[in-house]
This record gives structure tokens, sequence and C-alpha cells, in this order.
């Protein structure tokens, strides 16, 4: 069931203000608005918050587990690249930031805090392909008896995905590094791969994504 979402009047205020002077992100209309903090709640309830940072993860599942019902939510503030909504009835607020035309939840917020750490955006190339080369991407190597996973799941109506990675921790860094491909069994659909990294160290980390032989690497 949707969770309603609507306005504090400054921040109707304020988006009054930015259509006056001039055209405004198309993030910062109130339909991407009621959108972006409606999934977010749902996805918080629901405890299925993919598209977040791997390293955004851990406190958004420890905070979203204390959450208890979610009635409604109140977009409190916004501008060009911070948008802050509150949760009700408990009160709790979480904050996203601006991403292209739309918004990306970060984290949950106390107080007047809506700080933001920058995020560092590369195109890096791949050399090779499977995890072997997310690692050479990453600047790391596989240490001594971390063997390749492969792991394999049906996905029904002929089709497969097969993931073939390698992970590990050391102290408080986690390490993913894989490629997944999906087959269909017809004879005629091309098989889709692509391969991701993941470095984690607290609220910090590395991620890597690509699908065409070309990686973006986000430091964050």
């Amino acid at each position: 069931m949707p969770i309603p979402v609507d306005f504090a009047p400054e921040v109707l205020e304020s988006l009054r203000r930015a259509r006056d002077h001039g055209s405004p992100a198309p993030r910062c209309h109130k339909g991407r608005i009621r959108s972006a903090i409606e999934g977010a709640a749902r996805r918080l309830v629901e405890n299925d918050l993919a598209g977040v940072r791997p390293w955004d993860l851990p406190e958004l599942q420890r905070r979203a587990a204390e959450l208890g019902e979610v009635s409604s939510a109140r977009a409190v503030s916004v501008d060009q690249d911070v948008l802050v909504a509150e949760l009700r009835p408990g009160g709790h607020r979480i904050l996203f930031l601006g991403v292209d035309d739309g918004w990306r939840l970060v984290r949950f917020t106390d107080g007047a805090d809506v700080s933001l750490r920058p995020e560092t955006i590369r195109q890096v190339t791949l050399s090779g392909w499977g995890p072997d080369s997310v690692l050479a991407a990453l600047g790391l190597a596989k240490p001594d008896g971390v063997e390749l996973e492969v792991v394999s799941e049906d996905l029904g109506q002929g089709e497969t995905r097969t993931s073939y990675r390698y992970q590990w921790t050391d102290g408080s860094r986690s390490v993913l590094a894989e490629e997944v491909k999906t087959e269909i069994f017809d004879g005629a659909t091309p098989a889709s791969t692509y391969v991701r990294g993941e470095i984690v160290d607290g609220d910090r980390g590395v991620l890597l994504t690509s699908a065409h032989g070309n990686a973006v690497l986000i430091e964050g």
C-alpha cells in the first residue's frame, strides 16, 4: 500500500522560489520528490534497500529495524542537492542526495546534520574479464587461500544466473569481486554479463560496476 507523502510549507515555498528564478532541476519537482520519499519509506519498512551504496547499507538496515510503523512521510527540506524527509509517526528523518534526475537514499539524520561526504567517480578500463579483472581495477591482490566461488540460480522459464566471485574479509574491510552471467536457453537470446566490485570499510568504501568493458569506479 502506498505511503502518503506531503510537503512542509517551507518546502513548498522553496520550490516556488526555485520556479520563479528559472528552471529547477527535474528532481526538484514535487512528483519526483514524492516518488523518492514514498519509495524509500516503503523499502525501509520492507528491508529492500537495493540501490543504496554498500557502505551505507548496514547503518540503514540497523536504523530501519527501529522504525516501527510508518504511516506517512513529509518532505521537510530540499535544495538542488539534498532532500530531507520525516517518517511519521516516529519522527525519524532520512537524507537523500540529488543524483541526475532523481534522489538516492543515503542515511538517517539526527538534528540539523544534513552533511554529505562527497563521492569521487571515474572511468576505468578493465583488463580482461571476470572477477580477476575486477581485482586488478580495484588494485587488490587475492589473498592465499581465497578460492573462486561459483553459485548458480534457476530463475525459471529456462533462465539461469551464475555468479563467479571472490570474497573475503580483512579486519574491518570486506571485499567482493564477481562476474554475473544470465542465460536463457532458448537458442536465440544471447547471454548477458556484468561485473561488480565492492570494498566496504565501515561507512566508507569503493564500488565498481561495468557491463561493457569500461567500468565506473565510485569512492565514497
